[in-house]
C-alpha cells in the first residue's frame, strides 16, 4: 500500500534543496581552507604547507629581545690569550731536564756508612756500624769497656775466665765475677761478647735458644750472662792452650784474659801457635791474679800479652778486699 509524503519531505528531496545544500557546503569549505593559511609559518621557518605544533605561540618584539650585552653580561677577570695549539701543547711530553755535569766524588773521612745490601742483610750489624766511635781515654784511646782497668775498644769481645780450684785463695773468683759483671754492663747493644769459663773443661754461654756463638749484647743476653755466671764456681785444674784456641775461634776483637796460673806456661810453641791462629786480629789482654807483689818476671802472660797487641796487668789476690 502506498505511503502518502507530506510537504515538508517533499521540499527537502526536490532539486532545489540539492542545489542549495550543496552552495552551502561549498562556502564553508572555502572559509576552512582560507582561514588555515593564519597557521603557516613565515619568513625563515618555512612554507606556509608546514603547521605548528598545536598551542599558544607568543612573538616577542625586537625591542623585548635586543637588549644590551653590557646589561646582561657579568664582569669577569680578565685571563690570558692562550696559544692556539694549546691542545698539542698539553699532549706533547714533557722535555727532559739537562743531565747533570759528572762531578767528582768527595773522600769519606772515616770507615763511611756500610753498603746498602749489608744494611738489608744484617740490620743489627747495620746499627753497630753505624754508632759513632767510643770517647777516647786518657791515653786517647777510644773505649768499648774495661776488665780490671783495661780500657779497649772493638766490637766483639771474649772473656776467658780461669775458674779453676786455685781461684778460691782470697775470693779471687768471687772478685773476677763481680768485674766481669760491671764490664758487661759496659757493653752498648751494638757490640758482641762471649763469656768463657775454663778449667780442664770449657764452659760456653749460650743464648735462650741454646745456641753457643758470639752474641749481641742485648738486655736479654745481658740478663742471662748474669744468671750464667752467678751459677759458675772454681773447681778443677788449669788448662790454658785449649781455652785460648777456643776464644781465638770466635774471631773476636779483644780478648780478655784472666788467670792465676802462671803455671804451667804455656811454651813457645804455643805462643807461635796462637799468634799465628790470631793474625793480628785480637788484642790479647791479660790479667795475671798473683800473691803479693809483682816481682816484674816476663812470664808467658807478658809475652803473650806482647806478641798480640794487648796489655799485662797484675793483681794481688790479698789486696782485692773481702
Amino acid at each position: 500500500m502506498a505511503v502518502p509524503v507530506s510537504s515538508n519531505d517533499a521540499f527537502w528531496t526536490s532539486p532545489a534543496a540539492f542545489v542549495g545544500s550543496l552552495c552551502v557546503h561549498a562556502v564553508i569549505a572555502w572559509l576552512i581552507v582560507t582561514n588555515m593559511n593564519s597557521c603557516g609559518r613565515q619568513g625563515d621557518f618555512g612554507t606556509s604547507e608546514q603547521f605548528r605544533e598545536v598551542g599558544l605561540y607568543v612573538q616577542q618584539t625586537e625591542t623585548d629581545t635586543e637588549e644590551p650585552i653590557e646589561e646582561l653580561t657579568q664582569p669577569t677577570e680578565t685571563l690570558p690569550d692562550l696559544p692556539d695549539n694549546l691542545n698539542e701543547t698539553l699532549t706533547e711530553s714533557p722535555q727532559a731536564m739537562p743531565a747533570l755535569p759528572d762531578l767528582p766524588s768527595m773522600p769519606l773521612i772515616g770507615p763511611g756508612p756500610p753498603p746498602a745490601s749489608s744494611l738489608r742483610d744484617n740490620p743489627a750489624e747495620a746499627f753497630a756500624n753505624s754508632m759513632p766511635p767510643p770517647p777516647p781515654t786518657a791515653a786517647g784511646i777510644p773505649s768499648t769497656t774495661s776488665f780490671f782497668e783495661i780500657d779497649t775498644i772493638g766490637r766483639s769481645l771474649v772473656y776467658l775466665i780461669d775458674c779453676s780450684g786455685s781461684m778460691s785463695k782470697h775470693n779471687a773468683f768471687r772478685h773476677a765475677k763481680n768485674e766481669l759483671n760491671a764490664s758487661l754492663e759496659r757493653l752498648d747493644p751494638n757490640l758482641k761478647f762471649q763469656v768463657v769459663f775454663y778449667n780442664d773443661t770449657l764452659f760456653e754461654f749460650r743464648d735462650r735458644k741454646g745456641d753457643i756463638d758470639i752474641h749481641w749484647a742485648t738486655a736479654t743476653n745481658l740478663t742471662r750472662a748474669r744468671g750464667y755466671i752467678a751459677q759458675m764456681d772454681n773447681s778443677g785444674g788449669t788448662s790454658h792452650f785449649p781455652a785460648l784456641m777456643k776464644a781465638l775461634s770466635y774471631s773476636p776483637e779483644v780478648i780478655f784474659f784472666l788467670t792465676d796460673a802462671a803455671e804451667p806456661e804455656l811454651s813457645a810453641r804455643q805462643l807461635a801457635e796462637i799468634e799465628r791462629k790470631n793474625n793480628g786480629r785480637a788484642a790479647i789482654h791479660c790479667i795475671e791474679f798473683g800473691l803479693g807483689p809483682s816481682i816484674n818476671v816476663d812470664n808467658f802472660l807478658n809475652r803473650l800479652a806482647r806478641q798480640n797487641g794487648g796489655t799485662y796487668r797484675y793483681r794481688d789476690m790479698t789486696q782485692l778486699g773481702p
